[in-house]
């Protein structure tokens, strides 16, 4: 027998759909048999069953009187085959036998299963497809070492059937077994062995003192307050940066917008003498129609003029042409629409012509944003570089002062930047105090102050014991 384990799954519905069809087809052709176990449902719907059972497995483990913590069970689907020896000819009822056997070696035997014969092959064999969540409890079954654990009971039931067809498994078992009697060994004789002796080697205390941790402490609060003020700075500087790109930005939107209205208002300037004659010939030809044209005759020559202008393109019928000379109201409002079609045709060659002249600026805006946009960035990771660059240099120990860091090393205040509504000098000398000022002191040179002012008072006696 030959156990082979597929890999953990999610959808319990593909892998029963799968077990109980035909591949690719809604058939049944190569199924023999089909049983369940722990289900109360037909096997076609067990899927159902077993996706209920772990959507509860909260609910479950609370009813259960169970803690709820624990890892989520994101793969509960297991499914694995038994098959047999093509030789080998095993009755359904000992290959039921034999898949709950199987399930019981896992530790699945309370849990749900669809177990599935087949015959589509020249060996018999069947599908085994397993909720690791516990129906009852909701715990999700311990499933360690299964590929081992299987591969044991197919060696057991061979031996006991009488028929072993697979030597390497039962080399492997040997192994198996050899292997855990060596560690065995070995661990009872590390736990029995005496204690080898160790060298003795005396402890110096290494810890410093107190003089030299003091000025330390006051070394790394030097840094940490000089480092606090640059990075003030540094933001200050960002900001400055940050506004007058979008001042840059916003400049170019306007001019580009500014450049987009000039060629609108020019384009209607050009159109108007075209919107003021097609109105003065439209009016003049509604009114000879409704007021001049009285008599059928002269009705007559203006639609047979007129005749694919009124019909839209295509010549008018006879018969459309006479109801027109008959009557002065129909003439009149198919004029009506013959004007708003030269009104809608005027106005979409306008449209035509401005949108073309826009699209051309709006192209050399997007060419030009691009290239602002591109220029700004690398200026805002150059500042950002030399912002990094002077922190490490505080951090490394070389800046002693934060007159030691050049100018070079840090940006220089923007003539155009405006802070509210303070002035610009005013602005520059207050930024560069912000950036050079001298850090205050520290709590270990505070502490020194305090020392030296009480010797001074009280001669003769010592500070460290009075403490």
């Amino acid at each position: 027998m030959i156990p082979r384990l597929q890999a953990r799954g999610k959808s319990f519905k593909g892998s029963c759909r799968y077990v109980l069809h035909d591949p690719k087809a809604e058939t049944q052709d190569r199924v023999a048999w089909m049983m369940t176990q722990n289900l109360t449902s037909e096997p076609e719907h067990a899927w159902f069953e077993m996706h209920e059972t772990c959507q509860n497995q909260a609910k479950l483990k609370a009813n259960a009187g169970l803690s709820a913590r624990g890892r989520k069970n994101t793969t509960p689907v297991l499914h694995y085959t038994l098959s047999w020896h093509a030789d080998d000819a095993p009755t359904p009822e000992q290959m039921k036998a034999a898949a709950i056997a199987s399930l019981k070696q896992l530790g699945l035997e309370g849990h749900e299963a669809l177990i599935v014969g087949h015959h589509d092959k020249k060996h018999p064999h069947l599908h085994i497809v397993a909720n690791t969540v516990h129906p009852y409890t909701g715990r999700t079954a311990a499933l360690k070492f299964t590929k081992e654990r299987l591969s044991e009971w197919a060696l057991e039931y061979e031996q006991e059937i009488g028929r072993v067809h697979c030597n390497e498994r039962l080399r492997n078992a040997e192994e198996r077994k050899r292997v855990r009697r060596l560690r065995k060994e070995e661990r009872l004789a590390q736990e029995f062995a005496p204690a080898a002796a160790k060298p003795y080697v005396p402890i110096k205390d290494l810890s410093p003192k107190r003089r030299e941790w003091l000025e330390k402490k006051a070394e790394k609060d030097r840094r940490w307050e000089l480092r606090k003020e640059v990075a003030k700075s540094n933001k200050l500087a960002r900001d400055v940066t940050w506004e007058r790109q979008r001042r840059e930005r916003d400049a170019l939107d306007d001019l580009s917008q500014a450049r987009h209205d000039a060629i609108r208002a020019r384009m209607r300037e050009e159109a108007r003498p075209k919107w003021r004659q097609l109105y003065r010939n439209q009016a003049k030809e509604m009114r000879f129609v409704t007021e001049r044209a009285s008599h059928p005759f002269e009705r007559a020559v203006f639609v047979f003029r007129n005749r694919e202008r009124l019909g839209g393109g295509k010549p008018l019928t006879f018969r459309q042409m006479f109801r027109h000379i008959v009557s002065t109201n129909s003439l009149a409002k198919t004029l009506g629409r013959v004007h708003e079609r030269e009104r809608q045709s005027l106005a979409r060659d306008e449209k035509t012509k401005t949108r073309a002249l826009t699209d051309k600026i709006w192209q050399k805006h997007k060419a030009e944003f691009s290239a602002l946009k591109e220029r700004q960035t690398a200026e805002r990771e150059q500042q950002r570089a030399q912002h990094d660059a002077a922190i490490d240099k505080i951090m490394e120990g070389k800046a002693k002062t934060a007159a030691d860091l050049k100018p070079s090393a840090l940006p220089e205040p923007a003539k155009d930047r405006p802070v509210g509504d303070l002035e610009p000098h005013f602005n520059d000398a207050a930024w560069r105090l912000l950036i050079f000022a001298e850090p205050e002191s520290s709590r270990a040179e505070q502490v020194k102050r305090d020392m030296e002012a009480w010797r001074r008072t009280h001669s003769g006696q010592d500070f460290g014991r009075e403490l």
